[in-house]
């Protein structure tokens, strides 16, 4: 099946080992953005599930001062309950940590996020994946605004027979609830595998532009790069 052997790390409802660093440089209206993440994921339950952690290290000047330091924490509970040869569902939930370095940096809150994925395996090239996250605080700091958002992403791969290379679109439509705002936003990504290593691993590299769209735009546009090891 499509799920068993891709190494890609495009496929939601395969979670293998894997080990990546990137980074976000995010052009805001008047302020810049910038991100760099550190993430490992660790399956288990024969790759039913899996555990990533993120540690991010950000910078921004969005404050009139610019500020540089680790961010908030993550950590992510993936478990596919159910997939065949046409389908699957992923549920997950991230939790948040208020860890950053920086009131700029940082909401200030314990969030949480469960979230819901169904791919659909539309051919052997082509990976149709909606998903829907909310991501609510429970707990931090009362002073700081509390977060309530709802995330619809709809995820699209398509990565050619027999080639190393493959194109991911993702187009993002969040409502936030505490805010009233609807920011949206839509990445294109181009990747490729650079390297097959001994045992099945993968070396593999991307590069995502991004454009916000309307008024509540989370930013004016963005470029993304990063560079991963999958299957090891």
């Amino acid at each position: 099946m499509q799920q068993e052997t891709d190494t890609s790390g495009t496929n939601p409802a395969v979670l293998t080992q894997n080990l990546s660093l990137s980074n976000e440089y995010r052009f805001l209206s008047d302020s810049y953005y910038d991100a760099t993440l550190l993430r490992y994921t660790e399956p288990f339950l024969d790759g039913r599930a899996a555990l990533r952690l993120t540690l991010p290290f950000n910078a921004t000047d969005r404050t009139g001062d610019s500020v540089t330091g680790f961010g908030d924490i993550a950590a992510k509970f993936s478990w596919i309950p159910h997939v065949d040869r046409h389908q699957a569902y992923v549920l997950s939930t991230e939790i948040y940590a208020p860890t950053a370095d920086e009131d700029a940096l940082r909401t200030g809150k314990w969030v949480a996020a469960p979230g819901l994925t169904y791919a659909r395996f539309v051919s052997r090239e082509v990976i149709v994946a909606p998903a829907l996250i909310h991501n609510f605080s429970f707990a931090g700091d009362d002073d700081r605004a509390d977060v309530s958002r709802t995330d619809f992403d709809l995820y699209v791969v398509w990565r050619p027979q027999g080639k190393r290379w493959w194109i991911t679109s993702d187009l993002t439509v969040s409502h936030d609830f505490e805010s009233d705002k609807t920011p949206v936003s839509w990445e294109l990504a181009f990747g490729r595998s650079l390297a097959v290593l001994a045992g099945g691993a993968a070396v593999n590299g991307y590069v995502r532009p991004g454009i916000g769209i309307g008024a509540d735009r989370p930013y004016d546009a963005n470029i993304e790069v990063g560079i991963s090891l999958v299957n090891f």
